[in-house]
């Protein structure tokens, strides 16, 4: 059986380095996939360079993190941070200012996921879940490498009725490593390269590796994106 896996770089216009190392990954390696902030410094740059990668998908990498007062990432399900009536109103307003700069910008959306995974919220996914309905592109579902063994009921008795309920596609198994050998039908790999970053650096030297081509190969994986499963 031939196993579908998306490769995706996250941050697509955070900075001038981010977004180059996504594109060069993309040309040079396996990469399959980004997903764009529209709010931070180097979205217009990033809006130029992907009118030159026409092949490379791109989807909303919605940023919540001016609501949730998020600078250094901690995992919402570390705390579970409280979402109000007045966050939540906040939330609808953020992503669609967000997608119709990205939609205005030439973007073709291929799906749905976030910055520091706060789609993932209990209260936030069914946002993200509506919208994604109404314009029929997948999320991304982080499942168990999100939620942890503390959190699992959320996975299994808010989250996934979620999906259910919206009748949405995604990718089932999810991880920031490459799978090669384990059983799924359609996996996504999460990845944040950098030409700078020491830890992205890495990340980069793996997705561009001439070894991992052949391994991808070998196990039978076909690289696909996200509008692929639309």
């Amino acid at each position: 059986m031939t196993k579908r896996l998306i490769v995706n770089g996250d941050d697509f216009g955070l900075n001038k380095d981010t977004s180059d190392t996504i594109i060069f990954a993309h040309k040079y390696g396996v990469l399959s996939s980004t997903t764009v902030m529209t709010e931070r410094g180097a979205f217009d740059y990033a809006a130029k360079i992907i009118k030159e990668n026409p092949n490379l998908k791109t989807g909303l990498h919605i940023d919540l993190d001016q609501i949730f007062l998020m600078d250094v990432p901690k995992g919402f399900f570390k705390r579970l941070v409280k979402v109000t009536p007045y966050m939540k109103e906040r939330i609808k307003v953020a992503i669609n200012k967000q997608l119709d700069k990205f939609l205005k910008a030439g973007f073709t959306l291929s799906h749905f996921d976030s910055h520091h995974h706060a789609h993932m919220h209990p209260e936030v996914f069914p946002i993200v879940a509506q919208k994604a309905k109404e314009l029929n592109v997948p999320v991304r579902f982080c499942g168990k490498y999100y939620c942890g063994k503390a959190y699992r009921w959320i996975e299994e008795e808010v989250l996934i009725p979620i999906l259910k309920e919206f009748d949405l596609k995604y990718p089932q198994v999810f991880s920031n490593q490459f799978m090669l050998t384990e059983d799924y039908e359609v996996g996504e790999v999460m990845l944040h390269p950098s030409f700078l970053d020491k830890s992205g650096a890495f990340e980069l030297a793996k997705c561009v590796s001439p070894d991992l081509k052949i391994r991808i190969k070998e196990n039978n994986i076909e690289i696909i994106s996200f509008a692929d499963l639309k």
